[in-house]
C-alpha cells in the first residue's frame, strides 16, 4: 500500500535530503514533486543568497556551534568568581557539598543570563545572535520549563556522574548534532528542535 506523504510540509532541508535519498525509479511521482517544491520554495529566495536562511528551518551545524561557543564563553566569565573564591585546587577534587554549591550557582548564573531570552523567545544569548531558537516538534517555541527541566537539566545531573557522566554530555551529546535531524542528544530527550527564526 502506498502511504501517501504531504511533501509540502517538509523544510527545505529535508527536501534536498529526501531528494538525495528517494529511489526514484520506484517513485517517480513522488521524486517529481520533491523537484517541484524545491524550485519553488529556491524561486522565492533573493537572488545570489543561496545561503540565506528560512524560517523554521532546521539551524545548521555552523549556526548551533557557534551559538554554543558564545553561550560557553559567556559561561566561563560567569565562573570567574567561583574560581577567584574556591580556588583550583579545591575544583581538582571538589566536595559533596562543593559540587552542590556548584550546580546551584551554575543554575542560578544560567537563568540570569539567559532566562529572559529562554522564556519570551526560547534562544540563548548565543542562539539570540546568531537567530535560531529551541522549538517543539511541532515548531512552536519550546517553554521555558520544557527547555530547561527536560533539555537541560539531565545533561547537567548526568555531567555530574564521574567519567560516564562526562563522556555522555560532553562527547555523545553533542555528536548527535551530526545525524540527519541535526539534533543533540539532548533535544531527542526533550523532544526539541533548534530552527532558524527571524534576525
Amino acid at each position: 500500500m502506498d502511504v501517501k506523504i504531504d511533501f509540502s510540509l517538509y523544510s527545505l532541508d529535508e527536501l534536498y535530503s529526501s531528494r538525495d535519498s528517494i529511489d526514484r525509479e520506484q517513485f517517480p511521482d513522488r521524486a517529481k514533486e520533491i523537484d517541484a517544491l524545491i524550485a519553488e520554495r529556491t524561486e522565492q529566495l533573493p537572488e545570489g543568497s543561496e545561503n540565506t536562511k528560512i524560517i523554521g528551518d532546521p539551524a545548521s551545524r555552523a549556526d548551533r556551534f557557534i551559538a554554543a561557543l558564545m553561550d560557553g564563553a559567556i559561561g566561563i566569565i560567569a565562573l570567574l568568581p567561583i574560581f577567584y573564591y574556591v580556588g583550583f585546587e579545591a575544583l581538582k577534587e571538589p566536595s559533596f557539598s562543593l559540587m552542590v554549591s556548584l550546580f546551584c550557582y551554575g543554575v542560578i548564573s544560567t537563568l540570569i543570563l539567559h532566562g529572559y531570552l529562554l522564556y519570551y523567545y526560547g534562544q540563548t544569548i548565543g542562539k539570540n545572535y546568531m537567530a535560531i531558537r529551541i522549538e517543539n516538534l511541532d515548531g512552536t517555541k519550546a517553554t521555558l520549563n520544557t527547555i530547561y527541566f527536560k533539555r537541560m537539566l539531565p545533561m547537567q545531573l548526568i555531567g555530574l556522574i564521574p567519567s560516564v557522566g562526562q563522556l555522555i554530555s560532553g562527547f555523545i551529546d553533542p555528536m548527535f548534532i551530526f545525524g540527519k535531524k541535526k539534533r543533540c542528544l539532548h533535544d531527542y530527550v526533550a523532544s526539541t528542535k533548534v530552527s532558524n527564526t527571524s534576525a
